[in-house]
């Protein structure tokens, strides 16, 4: 009894195949039932259909961060070689400024160096030069720059050096009117701003607002002729017999990058 019934739905079930297979009966009794069962499908279905978009919009979105990533790299390195570029074009610039100077030199030994870093306090004015001894720069040579004299080698190490700026207060620079040749020496002020004094000169002499200051070869410290400052004011103090006379540099350094080095002994 229990064999029969086993064998029962194996026999019907073989039946309908064969039926459907000679006669396809049954075609429109399996497409009835495939539409009525089609919404439990796919609401079934359902699941796996939301995680493959939110799978695809996940790969999507991954695609978009990685494209923009490498978009934003591509536009740093851009903007990289432009800054690196426009470096290149300014430090031509000032090299040619450099070259092409308001003043001469004439059968002398230069480095051209490139300024490290700056210190301007009150009692220590100086820059530091990324030449030093192994480039045949010694203590007393003076530094240039574009415009006029920047100042004086003061201390030496093997691939750097130290220059003492002019507007130094320790800095005594002889010097001579470009108009009228009167002699004076000029010294760094002991202030925040990068200015001289000279003094010593007395009063009534031809000094006039808007004088240049050369160097002069008196002491064999600075060579003659380089541009030095400008006259800003002039004024005699009460019971002092001398004028004070101040200037302003004419090679401004707050904004120098590079100097040149008259290496050959003066």
């Amino acid at each position: 009894m229990k064999l029969l019934k086993l064998f029962i739905p194996i026999l019907i079930s073989i039946f309908l195949i064969i039926i459907d297979f000679k006669l396809s009966y049954l075609n429109q009794a399996r497409q009835a039932v495939a539409s009525l069962i089609s919404p439990i499908y796919m609401v079934v279905d359902l699941p796996r259909q939301i995680y493959t978009w939110i799978d695809e919009q996940g790969t999507s979105k991954d695609r978009l961060i990685n494209k923009n990533n490498n978009l934003e790299t591509e536009v740093a390195k851009l903007k990289a070689q432009l800054q690196n570029t426009y470096a290149l074009s300014l430090e031509n610039k000032k090299l040619k400024s450099l070259l092409g100077s308001s003043y001469q030199i004439k059968q002398k030994k230069l480095v051209l160096s490139h300024v490290s870093a700056i210190s301007q306090s009150r009692l220590k004015k100086q820059i530091i030069i990324n030449k030093g001894s192994n480039h045949n720069i010694k203590v007393g040579q003076v530094a240039l720059g574009a415009k006029g004299v920047v100042g004086q080698v003061s201390q030496v190490m093997p691939e750097y050096a130290t220059i003492l700026i002019v507007s130094d207060p320790t800095q005594y620079v002889p010097v001579k009117n470009s108009r009228n040749g009167i002699y004076g020496i000029s010294q760094g002020v002991a202030e925040d701003r990068h200015l001289l004094s000279i003094d010593f000169i007395e009063p009534g002499v031809d000094i006039k607002i808007g004088d240049t200051f050369l160097t002069s070869s008196i002491g064999g410290k600075f060579p003659a002729g380089y541009p030095l400052g400008e006259v800003i004011h002039i004024e005699q103090y009460k019971n002092e017999p001398f004028l004070h006379i101040q200037l302003k540099p004419i090679q401004d350094t707050q904004s120098l990058e590079f100097v040149v080095i008259v290496s050959e002994a003066l």
